[in-house]
C-alpha cells in the first residue's frame, strides 16, 4: 500500500504545517502499518523523511492512496482495546514496538525482516 503525502498536521498544536522533520507534501510513502482506533482514527506507520529511518505513526488524513495492493504478510487482528490492526503477525506481540523503539536486537531484526518483504512486494 502506497500513500501520498498531501498535508502535514501538527499533532500537538493541532495546525497545518508546510514543513516537518517527519514529512514531505507530494512525497509518497509505503505503509507498514494500518491502525484503526475505537474512536475510528486511522493512523498509518511507516518511515518518513526522519533521520533514524525508523516508522512512526501518521494522522491518515495527511495523505492519499496512490497503490491500494495489500501485503500479502498482513493479517487482521483487534486488541482487547478494540483497535484493529492490519500489519504483520509478528509485529502484532504485547510490546513490540515499544522493543523495537529501545533498539532491542530481536525486536529490530524482527522489524527489519517484515519491512523487507512489505518493501519488495510494493516495487
Amino acid at each position: 500500500m502506497k500513500i501520498k503525502c498531501i498535508n502535514i498536521y501538527n499533532e500537538h498544536t493541532k495546525q497545518q504545517q508546510d514543513i516537518s522533520h517527519w514529512l514531505k507534501i507530494g512525497n509518497e510513502y509505503i505503509v507498514l502499518e494500518v491502525l484503526i482506533s475505537p474512536e475510528k482514527k486511522i493512523h498509518y506507520r511507516l518511515v518518513g523523511e526522519n533521520q533514524d529511518k525508523m516508522p512512526a505513526l501518521y494522522d491518515a488524513k495527511q495523505f492519499i492512496t496512490t497503490s491500494n495492493e495489500i501485503p500479502s504478510s498482513w493479517i487482521v487482528t483487534q486488541s482487547p482495546n478494540g483497535v484493529i490492526l492490519f500489519s504483520p503477525r509478528p509485529w502484532q506481540s504485547l510490546g513490540f514496538w515499544e522493543e523495537c523503539y529501545d533498539c532491542e536486537p530481536k525486536a529490530l531484526e524482527i522489524y527489519k525482516a517484515e519491512a523487507k518483504k512489505i518493501y519488495e512486494e510494493s516495487q
